[in-house]
């Protein structure tokens, strides 16, 4: 997993892009199946996706404590 992690952090917007592509189609897949009733990820894609979208966000959380921990910018 830290190969990954250090792969995902090596280009300096993939991170972003990923956590809001993820956000964005698991977004769009329940308008679809809220308001068309119609199905834009398969079932079969769904689960990675959204254990996809809960790493990113364990990522996220955690560059946001390693950062407050050891004196990074905060806007407050």
């Amino acid at each position: 997993m830290e190969k990954l992690e250090k792969l995902i952090y090596s280009v300096k917007h993939l991170p972003q892009i990923l956590y809001f592509g993820s956000v964005g189609l698991i977004g769009y897949d329940i308008y679809c199946n809220v308001i068309n009733d119609t199905e834009f990820i398969p079932d079969l894609l769904m689960l990675p996706f959204t254990f996809f979208f809960f790493y990113m966000s364990y990522l996220a959380m955690k560059n946001y404590k390693s950062k407050k921990e050891f004196g990074g910018k905060n806007k407050s």
